[in-house]
């Protein structure tokens, strides 16, 4: 009787842990994934009606990171918007546009900078245009970490007091 019943309080403070995680960072349900075609091993897809897709993977602080299957010519701005725009931690004067490309026979990795402040207070575009494979890393603030640090204090305190708890049962179920 009393395992079962530290089972279950051990399930219901994983379950409230997880949700409350979910309400600190804002992150959508799991295995929502916004465009994929479909699992083709090829460079590129064609899509119904869009033309020629390709592979942009977006990290960071953004509504809906993933990877996305966009035109070939879209910019920055749009991929940020497709992914429902950046979230209210991001810092969006170091985005980051990682690719790969190739000098001579071998291949370099490439950092570019982007800062979309200055887009937003001028509205000049002069981002680079995404290439296939990039992956483009929006960074936290120091909202962002102060977050992590609540979050990961909270599962630690949530494992705590779990803990606690079932030893408190045990005591009071021992004793009747």
């Amino acid at each position: 009787m009393r395992k079962k019943v530290c089972f279950v309080v051990l399930l219901c403070v994983i379950f409230a842990q997880s949700v409350s995680e979910a309400q600190v960072f804002g992150t959508t349900p799991q295995g929502e994934t916004p465009q994929s075609p479909s699992s083709a091993p090829s460079a590129y897809f064609f899509g119904q009606g869009q033309g020629i897709l390709i592979d942009v993977n977006l990290w960071g602080q953004v509504r809906s990171p993933g990877k996305y299957y966009v035109p070939y010519n879209t910019d920055l701005v749009s991929l940020l918007s497709i992914a429902g725009g950046p979230a209210p931690t991001a810092k969006l004067d170091d985005i980051r546009i990682v690719r790969y490309a190739r000098v001579d026979s071998a291949v370099v990795e490439k950092v570019v900078r982007v800062d979309i402040d200055k887009f937003i207070e001028t509205g000049e575009q002069n981002f680079p245009a995404l290439l296939r494979g990039d992956t483009v890393i929006v960074p936290g603030g120091p909202i962002s970490v102060l977050n992590t640090i609540i979050t990961v204090t909270n599962a630690i305190f949530g494992i705590v007091n779990a803990i606690f708890l079932i030893v408190i049962l045990n005591r009071e179920l021992a004793r009747n």
